[in-house]
This record gives C-alpha cells, sequence and structure tokens, in this order.
C-alpha cells in the first residue's frame, strides 16, 4: 500500500528521466502495472524512432524467452534510434529461482551478463510480484535502477482523474470527483481495482455524461459496482420476504470472479454509514448536514434513506454485527466465503 510522506516511484522515474540518470538496466515491479506500461512507454517515445520502433522497441515474451534471445536483443545496436529498448515483460525469474526452461547455467549468464550490458539498450524486466532473494532480482537490485510501481495515494488518483476529464473537455466538481474515487473502492485494502479499471471507468463516465459537466448521477451508472447493487437489492428482498433474490444476486457476483473479502468489506461499510444516517435522522438533520458529518457524497446518502426507513437502529446495529462477524470469519479462515456470506443473508 501507498506509504504516507514517501514520494511514489513514478515520480521518481520522471526526474531520473529527465535528469538523464535512468541507466541500462531497470527492474519495474510492483501491484500498478499501470505504472509500469506508462514507464515503458515514456522511455519509448524519449528514446525510440517512431519510423523505427518495430527495430528498435523489443517486446519479449516471458513465457518463451530464453538468455540467448535477451543477451541477443540487447547487443543488436540501433541505427535510427537514441536507444534501444528491450522489454522482459512478466518475468518468472524475478518470483522463482527455479523455473521451467531456465537451467543455474543459463540464470548464471544473465546475471553475469546484467552487469555489463549494452549502454546503447536500456533493458527493462517487469512483474506484479518479485522475491527480493531470488538470483536474478538480487541481482537487479544491486546493479539496475528499480522502481516499485505501487498504489498511488487520494491526490495523486484525483489528478489522475483531472487531467482525463480536461483532456475530454468535460467538468467534474471536487465533491463528484471524491464520490467517484470512494464508489471505486480503490482503497479498500482487499479491493483488486487498479489503474486500468480506473481509466476505463472515466472513459464510460464520459460518454454516459451530457459532455458538459459530470455529475453524481453519471458515476453511479457506471461505477457504483456490484456490491451496492448487492446490499441494497439483498435488503429490497429481505423487506420483501424474498431471500431468495439475494441469494442469486450473491451467487451472480461471487462467480463473475468477486472475491468474499472485498465484498463483505463493501457490506460492512455500506451498513456502517446506514446506521449513521439513520441516527442522525433521528437527531433532526438534514441531507446537507449529514454530508458534512460524514465526509461521504449527498448522492449515496440520498440512496440509503429509503432503507433507513425500513429499519431500527437497534435492527441496523444488530445486522452491523452480523456483518463483522462475517468479515471475521472470512478473514480468519474459520468460515469459507460464500458461505459465511450465505449464513449473513440466512440470518438477517
Amino acid at each position: 500500500m501507498y506509504k504516507k510522506n514517501v514520494k511514489h516511484s513514478f515520480k521518481v522515474f520522471a526526474e531520473d528521466l529527465k535528469k538523464e540518470q535512468i541507466g541500462s538496466v531497470l527492474l519495474l515491479y510492483g501491484t500498478e502495472q499501470y505504472l509500469v506500461r506508462w514507464a515503458v512507454d515514456t522511455l519509448v517515445k524519449k528514446y525510440v524512432n517512431p519510423a523505427a520502433a518495430a527495430l528498435d522497441y523489443v517486446l519479449l515474451d516471458s513465457e518463451a524467452v530464453t538468455a540467448d534471445q535477451i543477451i541477443e536483443a540487447c547487443e543488436t545496436f540501433s541505427m535510427f534510434s537514441e536507444k534501444r529498448i528491450v522489454w522482459v515483460r512478466d518475468f518468472r525469474l524475478l518470483a522463482a529461482d527455479s523455473v521451467k526452461g531456465w537451467s543455474k547455467e543459463d540464470i548464471q549468464r544473465l546475471t553475469s551478463y546484467i552487469q555489463t550490458s549494452n549502454d546503447g539498450t536500456i533493458l527493462i524486466f517487469s512483474a506484479e510480484e518479485i522475491k527480493a532473494s531470488a538470483a536474478l532480482t538480487a541481482s537487479l537490485k544491486k546493479k539496475a535502477r528499480c522502481y516499485d510501481f505501487d498504489r498511488i495515494d487520494k491526490a495523486e488518483l484525483a489528478s489522475f482523474a483531472r487531467k482525463r476529464f480536461r483532456a475530454a473537455g468535460v467538468e467534474i466538481g471536487s465533491g463528484t470527483l471524491g464520490y467517484l474515487i470512494e464508489t471505486t473502492g480503490y482503497f479498500n485494502r482487499e479491493s483488486d481495482y487498479r489503474l486500468f479499471h480506473f481509466e476505463n471507468d472515466i472513459r464510460k463516465i464520459i460518454a454516459h455524461s451530457d459532455g458538459v459537466r459530470i455529475t453524481e448521477t453519471d458515476v453511479a451508472g457506471v461505477v457504483d459496482g456490484d456490491a451496492d447493487t448487492f446490499v441494497f437489492d439483498m435488503l429490497d428482498g429481505i423487506s420483501g420476504n424474498q431471500k431468495d433474490k439475494a441469494f442469486r444476486i450473491l451467487y451472480n457476483i461471487l462467480h463473475s470472479g468477486r472475491d468474499p473479502f472485498s465484498l463483505i468489506g463493501a457490506v460492512v461499510s455500506q451498513f456502517e454509514m446506514m446506521l449513521s444516517v439513520k441516527q442522525m435522522r433521528e437527531d433532526g438533520l438534514d441531507l446537507s448536514a449529514m454530508q458534512k458529518k460524514l465526509g461521504g457524497s449527498e448522492y449515496r446518502i440520498r440512496k440509503m434513506i429509503p432503507y433507513t426507513n425500513k429499519y431500527s437502529v437497534a435492527k441496523l446495529k444488530q445486522i452491523l454485527s452480523s456483518a463483522y462477524e462475517t468479515d471475521r470469519n472470512i478473514k480468519t479462515g474459520l468460515l469459507e466465503g460464500q458461505l459465511a456470506l450465505e449464513m449473513f443473508i440466512a440470518g438477517i
């Protein structure tokens, strides 16, 4: 996870590139493979002549690549570009010492080559996960420029979005942007939502909008995920004595690849806010006052109000307590994820 007050690697990379301090061997890794792609594209744009890209930009298939192929690609000199770029993407040897098709001698030959590689080539190794003790990774840590492209922080994510909305010629207010970021779940610990998803959602939101200004309705229409739908539809089903509806939605979400960890996290988040909204309404607070206290979006709060009318504070506390227990049971492995969620629904 992104660490506060530590300059993100994408900024360090940009500074190093500006100072011509990139070097001839790079290790790019981390959860944000979008930034790995951005870094490679930036290098290609800076050093490779577009007319010679087919010759001077080489992407090697990590599943079948050999040490000889990597070395040969690096030792081929460019005649048209400032530098040749060779990218070994998703390289398995960064996470293991033993990989099918690679002998110890092959690995040793590659690690030795890295120490004296061709200055006219930028050799890039990348993977989402690495093993620090793996022979190749350890060698790269000593010789190469290494960049850990972890998740970015909220200010950077907001800047990422603003640039893309601005480029499309549409406006987005700070409140709506905050709602967008919150809705994506990018900062949820168990979330597998990445910048690739974020950029794709931004494109869909722009297409959904009137082309002038993004509204929370535009965001909700595109980004509000199955988790939110699940919670509200679950409540619809339960209040209408139709729990089979909630179970059907649960199975659809899980079978589509959504993991139980992130799903129960979204359920807990929804019920926590629902309880807060219920208590504040009973205290006489209006929508604007609730938004200021909760820090969320008015749209999300407004969407919850009809459901809070159906449940007492005591019942919401009971449901939330059950959600916390379900969360613990899933995370500790006491219960399998689907079974825990089924028991949660059945117990409401």
